[in-house]
């Protein structure tokens, strides 16, 4: 079975992603905007270069950053 096969199709979704050059609180915001937990990471080229997530975040920026992106992802949607 393909992907094709069992996928919703008719409804174009957003793609949301960051450059993997770019400031990681640029790409914070538009995890926190856009409430995903993770953001394909581009090159200069438009081709996927990486996946950034929540738990990359957390490990590697300052705590109160990485927290406030956990709950603003993370948050329950009204």
């Amino acid at each position: 079975m393909k992907v094709k096969d069992v996928m919703h199709s008719g409804v174009t979704w957003p793609i949301f992603y960051c450059r993997s050059d770019g400031d990681i609180e640029d790409a914070i915001r538009i995890m926190e905007k856009n409430k995903v937990r993770r953001l394909p990471a581009i090159d200069e080229k438009k081709r996927m270069v990486g996946m950034l997530s929540l738990g990359d975040i957390s490990q590697k920026v300052p705590q109160a950053l990485a927290g406030e992106a956990i709950q603003a992802v993370s948050g329950h949607r009204a």
